[in-house]
């Protein structure tokens, strides 16, 4: 196993429950995740983030100088995770398959080629001594569909029945509420339902680290963004501001534990996140 980094930390009096996040993608965990990584934190979670590719076949305006693009991108996912207060960083050998119907597609070494069992024998090696909880990956769309989230659909599913968790966490999007804000209609084969979601995770602090987080992926940034901040990060909040769930109970016996403070029911959703009142905490 490469690519490995555990941040420092001072150990606890007694051992924290720990969220183990599978992702795709550098920059993955804070657009799918990062509020519920600093919120976990925050709570006392041992979090830990496994990356399945580095994300070398994405595409950049940055000047990448020596570094590959993988090797920058696994540097900015290692500083969005600081700023999570992720505790545990690991990145899986497997190439970024590229969009689906791309010729990365075909790559022996991709990771949407690599075997399910492989992967989640992998995953579950490198967390042999972590006394896992829960396991989050994605939805059954693999939120977009790209052959890369697939692949980590498939492989927290085999994750969690390997470590015998009593939770598995499918990340993803509200679909009627995105296309709501788009005034488009629903696509099916985009994130999930409404009526499919069981949990969310919603605050302004962990928004802000969220955001945080997304700053540190800056190859990623495209120079033709809206130069008013404001007005970006009210765009955010609206589409980004929720963090949607589908949580899985794997054990008839298992109540949800710390999962009751981490994740909030979705029938308790009080709407899109807006912008504080207080123009202290305002941009």
């Amino acid at each position: 196993m490469a690519g490995e980094r555990t941040m420092p930390a001072t150990p606890p009096a007694t051992p924290p429950a720990t969220l183990l996040c599978l992702h795709a993608h550098p920059d993955d965990e804070a657009m799918l995740t990062g509020e519920l990584l600093a919120k976990a934190a925050e709570q006392g979670w041992r979090t830990i983030v496994v990356y399945g590719t580095r994300g070398d076949a994405g595409e950049t305006e940055a000047d990448l100088g020596r570094e590959t693009l993988g090797e920058r991108r696994a540097r900015e996912a290692t500083a969005a995770c600081e700023q999570l207060g992720v505790a545990r960083v690991a990145f899986l050998d497997h190439a970024d398959s590229g969009m689906a119907g791309t010729d990365t597609n075909r790559r022996p070494d991709a990771f949407c080629n690599a075997a399910t069992d492989d992967v989640a024998a992998a995953v579950a090696a490198l967390v042999a001594e972590e006394d896992v909880l829960a396991v989050v990956g994605y939805d059954a769309n693999g939120t977009y569909g790209h052959p890369d989230h697939l692949q980590v659909h498939r492989s927290a599913h085999a994750v969690a029945a390997r470590l015998g968790v009593p939770w598995l966490i499918e990340a993803t999007w509200n679909r009627e509420q995105l296309a709501a804000l788009d005034g488009t209609p629903p696509d099916p084969g985009f994130a999930s339902a409404a009526a499919e979601l069981t949990h969310f995770v919603q605050g302004e602090p962990w928004f802000r680290a969220k955001m945080e987080a997304v700053k540190c992926h800056a190859s990623q940034r495209r120079r033709s963004a809206d130069p008013r901040p404001k007005r970006t990060i009210d765009l955010w909040r609206a589409r980004f501001g929720t963090e949607w769930f589908i949580a899985r109970p794997l054990d008839g016996g298992a109540g949800p534990g710390p999962l009751a403070d981490l994740l909030d029911k979705a029938e308790d959703w009080p709407g899109p996140l807006v912008r504080p009142p207080d123009p202290g905490a305002a941009d």
